[in-house]
């Protein structure tokens, strides 16, 4: 009981912030079909240029900046930079370690990313451990932070951040601090109530949010909950989602306010006693979940822009979609149910499902040689008069061999 009033405690504090989301109301099973033509008003293919330098074919990360489109590859363990035209400009290969996500900071146009050493695997209740005892350890043995600047006075210099206390769990660079997630029960901290975010300066805790119980049996000691980070065109802010919480928040330097709250219907919403709920086992745990497959569980990829909302979700039985959401109409679509028309040059449907870049105005997508040459005569065979020059010259050239070509998509500022 003691453990119930403490949750309903945290939970009334909460109630406060939450009046000023906007409430989403849709449903997932029923979300429509649109054609390309109404969500987007223009194509631009960016072929990537292919050299033995340049070349790739497993990419982990795409990240969007001002005037670069950049990669990372995971065969090679290298980050590749592109110019907006498609042209190889520099490549960065990591040795020793492997690479992580790629983030950009727009105030020092420089990329930050981390590198794991390949050496050492380290289980998450150790890494608990040595954060909460570090002693004189040297973090930067297993991780590092770097900084690649892009202005061409810079060359590209890579610059070796501070490795902190806390650079094992999992971080998010912001406008030069760190978002700190904790995703589970830890026994090295007495704390009662812990959060499952921290907004580090240095070693330094400036805020957290999302508190929880620091208890076992519960929750989050059988099933990590995880804290959802997208970025923005803006350093300053970010959006967030706590897994099994539909609400996503717009987190503002160290202002956190609830964006949008998406209200499923039950089939798709996790019961509120999930929260409440001292489950004696994993088998239990497991049963329980197992009743509500369907249930959303997390978002991800979210492009708030001016008249559409781009976002995917996972659901409890790890169910994959990605929808866009029409503010001018309040409906929902399906992205795997987009029909592709002339506006798209007739590609492939997958292309859809894959958008995750943005900046003012549009959208990236991607898609290999390969694929597009499986492709080639189904789209020729939809233009009685031959397609147009742009789209004829990059058939004419693609190959297998190819580097992806990257799809700029203009959002139709009329889409409904």
């Amino acid at each position: 009981m003691r453990r119930l009033l403490i949750l309903a405690c945290l939970y009334l504090c909460m109630l406060p912030a939450r009046a000023q989301e906007q409430a989403l109301y849709i449903s997932p099973d029923n979300a429509l079909g649109i054609k390309a033509a109404n969500l987007f008003s223009e194509i631009r293919f960016i072929p990537l240029e292919t050299t033995a330098a340049s070349y790739f074919n497993n990419m982990a990360d795409f990240l969007i900046t001002p005037d670069r489109l950049i990669f990372t590859d995971n065969a090679s363990n290298s980050i590749l930079v592109f110019d907006k035209q498609g042209k190889f400009l520099h490549k960065f290969k990591k040795k020793k370690y492997k690479l992580g996500p790629l983030q950009y900071d727009n105030a020092k146009n420089a990329v930050f990313f981390t590198s794991t050493n390949k050496n050492y695997t380290i289980p998450l209740p150790k890494v608990q451990q040595m954060t909460q005892t570090p002693g004189n350890r040297d973090f930067s043995r297993y991780k590092n932070h770097e900084l690649m600047y892009l202005d061409e006075k810079e060359n590209y210099r890579i610059e070796k951040l501070p490795v902190p206390y806390y650079a094992l769990n999992d971080l998010y660079y912001m406008n030069g601090r760190y978002l700190l997630q904790n995703n589970r029960y830890n026994k090295y901290v007495k704390d009662t109530v812990l959060y499952h975010l921290d907004i580090m300066s240095g070693n330094e805790k400036v805020i957290a949010y999302f508190p929880f119980l620091n208890v076992p049996r519960l929750p989050t000691d059988f099933d990590d909950v995880d804290v959802n980070i997208d970025r923005t065109l803006n350093d300053t802010t970010v959006y967030i989602q706590k897994n099994y919480d539909n609400t996503v928040y717009r987190l503002v330097n160290d202002s956190l306010t609830p964006a949008y709250r998406f209200v499923f219907p039950a089939a798709n919403t996790m019961p509120a006693d999930f929260y409440t709920t001292a489950f004696r086992n994993n088998i239990d745990f497991t049963s329980y979940k197992s009743k509500y497959g369907k249930a959303v569980k997390s978002f991800f990829n979210i492009i708030d822009l001016p008249g559409v909302l781009f976002f995917g979700t996972n659901d409890n039985s790890w169910g994959y979609k990605r929808y866009v959401f029409s503010k001018n109409s309040a409906s929902l679509y399906d992205l795997s149910k987009t029909t592709s028309d002339s506006s798209t040059c007739y590609l492939p449907t997958s292309i859809f499902m894959k958008i995750s870049n943005y900046d003012t105005g549009y959208v990236y997508t991607s898609i290999s040689g390969s694929d597009l040459l499986k492709e080639k005569a189904a789209i020729l065979a939809r233009y009685k008069d031959g397609p147009p020059p742009f789209l004829k010259q990059l058939l004419d050239t693609i190959t297998r061999f190819s580097n992806p070509v990257i799809i700029q998509l203009k959002i139709n500022p009329a889409a409904k």
